[in-house]
């Protein structure tokens, strides 16, 4: 099999895990990242390519895309180019990406399939925060395209004074921001699903002024980030939900963040390209081994269908 592994960033952890195992099960892996797409000029017309190599040469693209906030459309313009060529597996492709990667179709199509998530609103003004803030409380301000906790922020107090300053700041930078209750917690559930199966499932132990499992951009002068990261056992609740959360997106693997709260467990996010670069390492092949069983069965079965 020839798979190219379409990477978040050079060298990041996962994609040089899974190429790893899949040379040494005989297959044939090229890493590459969303710069080395582009297209060719062909006498037939024009064809993708990945390095200056017809894309169509591959058997199967995984797809660990970063799409972000800056460089949304040339990224996505990119995917579409490597969705859909004739006998190459795409998992996943744009669509199903890209309706992940933006928080408010994700939490709709959730929503759709009967999985419990936020009370969320769209806001585009301070008076429509202010309002989200009379009728929840406490409330957290995000952008729709996000990741790593940058510019995820809680507002406890209210919007007044500095948090006025720095709501207006968040939506000059993205017009429009997801906003939703404050849940309070000690740490959230990544229940990650590879296929129709768990695999492993981390708590993010957070608390104090670590109310979130990432950071962002830095940490707040004087914060102490202290957030343990725990292997842990789903219960078969919170395993169930992050499959049927799976499968509502359409993916074929994902990280389903989930935070108990008084009403049950919710579904803060599914992160359609989730990590465990950062876990042991006799941990990390344990989804290493699951995502590149996956692709195996995958691609068995779409030959079988051809």
């Amino acid at each position: 099999m020839r798979l190219g592994i379409l990477g978040w960033e050079p060298g990041e952890a996962e994609s040089v895990g899974i190429a790893e195992l899949g040379r040494t099960r005989g297959h044939e892996v090229t890493v590459f990242d969303i710069a080395d797409v582009g297209c060719a000029a062909t006498r037939y017309g024009t064809v993708p390519t990945v390095a200056g190599r017809d894309a169509a040469d591959f058997d199967v693209i995984l797809s660990r895309a970063h799409v972000g906030h800056d460089g949304w459309r040339d990224t996505v313009e990119r995917l579409h180019l490597l969705s859909g060529i004739p006998r190459v597996l795409m998992l996943d492709p744009v669509d199903v990406h890209v309706r992940t990667a933006g928080k408010f179709a994700m939490l709709h199509q959730l929503t759709l399939n009967g999985i419990n998530v936020p009370p969320t609103r769209s806001v585009r003004s301070l008076p429509e925060v202010e309002e989200a803030g009379r009728a929840w409380g406490p409330i957290v301000l995000k952008p729709s395209v996000g990741f790593r906790g940058i510019d995820v922020e809680r507002f406890l107090g209210g919007i007044t004074g500095g948090e006025r300053d720095r709501a207006a700041a968040m939506l000059d930078r993205y017009g429009v921001l997801i906003c939703q209750p404050y849940y309070p917690h000690e740490g959230d559930h990544r229940v990650l699903v590879i296929g129709d199966e768990p695999s492993i499932c981390t708590r993010f132990h957070t608390g104090g002024e670590a109310w979130k499992p990432f950071p962002g951009d830095g940490l707040p002068s004087g914060a102490d980030w202290d957030v343990d990261i725990e292997i842990v056992t789903p219960s078969p609740e919170m395993a169930d939900i992050g499959i049927r959360a799976t499968k509502a997106m359409g993916l074929s693997y994902a990280g389903v963040d989930i935070v108990e709260t008084d009403e049950g467990p919710v579904v803060m996010e599914v992160n359609v390209v989730p990590g465990w670069g950062a876990l042991p390492p006799d941990v990390q092949e344990i989804p290493n081994r699951a995502v590149l069983d996956l692709i195996e069965r995958r691609y068995a079965e779409s030959q079988e269908a051809a």
